[in-house]
């Protein structure tokens, strides 16, 4: 999966911990072998709340997948690949046994 941050949400340690499925107490261990590269992103060693570029290290080095609610869905509804899809998708579809052009894409696709 693909994550598309916020640019404007902090996230908790024990929210990203819920989400890697892992203890709270395991996932500040993790996050105590990268405290290096946190302390470059400005992070303090006591803070609760990640900042978003924090968040996007940490997602991508323990490969956490956020769930929509976290991410900014106006980049990835912009996105091309997202167009690209949603473009191929409305020209032709498999349904029925029959290719269908499909006039309109569903908002929760």
């Amino acid at each position: 999966m693909v994550n598309y941050y916020n640019k404007h949400l902090f996230i908790s340690k024990a929210k990203l911990a819920e989400l890697a499925g892992v203890s709270y107490r395991t996932f500040n261990r993790y996050l105590k072998t990268r405290q290096h590269i946190l302390d470059a992103l400005g992070v303090n060693r006591y803070a609760r709340l990640l900042p978003p570029q924090a968040v996007k290290y940490v997602c991508e080095d323990y490969c956490i997948d956020l769930p929509p609610e976290l991410q900014d869905q106006r980049v990835l509804q912009s996105h091309q690949l997202y167009q690209k899809v949603v473009r191929e998708l409305q020209l032709t579809t498999f349904f029925e046994g029959k290719w269908t052009k499909i006039t309109e894409i569903p908002p929760d696709f």
